[in-house]
């Protein structure tokens, strides 16, 4: 499969997780100021697969840093990547022009990323998936363009803020959550 079209399988597939998993909210509901995107994977080409060990990680029996440890990883195992809840704080992309049926002045309240210039929206009662065309990496952090083009037609009013809970099993059949993605390698299909 081309690379463009795994990244978009991705980014779609991780889309539709949020948008099927997320709970039941009345369509005229305000935004929350908090959300837990269960199955989310907040990057292109996230995947959950077997894993890489790149650092001793601790797991704990649910994703809360105040639950019960449950057991540990070590450095060079492999482990399996079951499932992930991205825990997300609301922010706000206002659109600076007119853009696929939203015009400028529009605020939408924002909460995760999948790559690509994707994200996930609170959108009648529910997250969905929107291309607003930013990344939310490089030197601006994703709030503002990194380049002036025909991609740049909004901003951020703050950075993403979230906490990425994933899900582990050892070989020995142990399941522990971790707050500590960045500990295992292997995470991103395309590369």
């Amino acid at each position: 499969m081309h690379r463009n079209a795994v990244r978009m399988t991705c980014v779609l597939g991780a889309a539709l997780a949020g948008s099927l998993l997320a709970p039941a909210v009345a369509a005229d509901a305000p935004p929350p100021a908090y959300y837990v995107d269960k199955g989310g994977c907040p990057f292109e080409c996230c995947t959950y697969r077997t894993w890489s060990v790149e650092k001793d990680t601790v797991l704990f029996a649910s994703p809360d840093a105040k639950a019960k440890q449950v057991g540990s990883v070590k450095a060079h195992e492999s482990v399996r990547g079951v499932t992930g809840e991205v825990h997300a704080r609301a922010t706000h992309f206002t659109f600076k022009r007119a853009h696929e049926g939203h015009k400028a002045g529009d605020v939408l309240t924002v909460y995760t990323t999948s790559g690509e210039g994707f994200y996930g929206v609170w959108h009648n009662g529910k997250l969905v998936s929107e291309d607003l065309g930013i990344g939310p990496d490089g030197d601006t952090n994703g709030q503002t363009c990194e380049h002036a083009d025909d991609f740049c037609w909004g901003t951020f009013d703050h950075p993403l803020d979230f906490d990425w809970w994933v899900k582990i099993k050892r070989a020995d059949g142990v399941t522990g959550w971790s707050n500590e993605p960045d500990n295992f390698g292997d995470k991103d299909s395309c590369g």
